[in-house]
């Protein structure tokens, strides 16, 4: 009797675990049993077979194997406006695909956010990248998001009047 290998993503349930045979008639059910559970992790756990209710002899048990691999992890950062000479907006990350309840404080290293764009860059359009994170669980991915600079509001600049008579000096302006 062999115990069936099987694969599965971190935090999802154990499959229906199922043997082979081979030989005789098999008469009972052997027991199967896994220590693995949807919060266990990433990793090889044995897929334990034992006689249970079989009543055949000369009987050989094989053990299978749970792989548990890395469940997929996107982080994401949006889109944003500013204008030119503004500083950048704060920019909020975003994650699809935690399990178990989890959130970004299984990260076993946090994402850094950057952007070439500073205050005085020029208007156009700026990458917004995400990147660094690392998770024991977890596979994770990227979305980039983008920074919109816009032109700044225009800055009216009047000079003041004065008034002088015929003949003296102008006023310091």
């Amino acid at each position: 009797l062999a115990a069936k290998s099987y694969t599965r993503e971190y935090g999802e349930e154990n499959p229906a675990f199922e043997f082979t045979t081979e030989g005789a008639a098999l008469e009972g059910e052997p027991v199967l049993a896994c220590e693995a559970t949807a919060t266990s992790a990433v990793g090889t756990y044995d897929i334990k077979i034992s006689k249970g209710t079989v009543k055949n002899y000369n009987d050989t048990y094989v053990n299978g194997t749970l792989t548990i691999t890395k469940a997929p992890l996107t982080i994401k950062v949006g889109n944003y406006t500013r204008k030119q000479g503004e500083e950048n907006p704060e920019f909020t990350i975003e994650y699809e695909g935690f399990k178990n309840g989890e959130t970004a404080d299984v990260l076993t290293q946090q994402p850094v956010v950057t952007t070439e764009a500073v205050k005085k860059t020029a208007p156009g359009k700026y990458a917004i990248t995400v990147s660094g994170a690392e998770a024991e669980n977890y596979e994770i991915s990227y979305v980039m998001g983008e920074l919109t600079v816009t032109e700044a509001d225009p800055i009216m600049l009047a000079a003041k009047s004065y008034t002088r008579e015929y003949g003296e000096e102008n006023p310091a302006f």
